[in-house]
């Protein structure tokens, strides 16, 4: 009989462990998706001359804004370059100023949103450490590349 009445006490534990959280108003984190456009101007571009590449990050209005986007020059035997950074604005829409790459030919740029980031919107109670509001999680993208950008040679 002892030991019904504990296995009975160690179940109503483990009931009351996963039913808590959702009682307390703990929210699960809601995952977003996220995708990146990419483009370059002028094109073409000199060796080793200025280039702008910008785009928009398309997701939800808790994940457009403070995104950084990472910009890398890919030649078309599919070696990447690091090229630069960019962080988004609240429209999701991103300006970077590049260098093209010193090297002739036929690149593309190529943009991926970095992430997991996770946001918290909604809470109303300052002060408090947890807060209870809606929380996303704020995912990577997808790699995007732009159409091919030709590098003519320096003069």
């Amino acid at each position: 009989m002892k030991r019904l009445i504990s296995a009975c006490a160690v179940c109503a534990v483990a009931v009351a462990a996963v039913a808590a959280p959702s009682a307390l108003g703990v929210k699960s984190t809601k995952q977003v998706a996220s995708s990146v456009t990419v483009d370059v101007t002028p094109n073409p571009v000199v060796a080793g001359g200025a280039a702008t590449g910008s785009g928009t990050v398309s997701s939800n209005s808790n994940c457009r804004k403070d995104r950084t986007v990472a910009l890398e020059w890919v030649d078309g035997s599919s070696v990447a370059t690091p090229a630069g950074s960019a962080e988004t604005k609240g429209s999701g829409k991103y300006t970077a100023d590049l260098t093209a790459p010193a090297v002739a030919g036929t690149y593309t740029l190529r943009a991926t949103v970095q992430g997991p980031v996770i946001r918290k919107v909604g809470s109303k109670k300052k002060g408090k450490k947890t807060k209870k509001g809606r929380r996303f999680s704020c995912n990577a993208s997808l790699p995007t590349s732009s159409g091919p950008v030709t590098v003519t040679p320096a003069v």
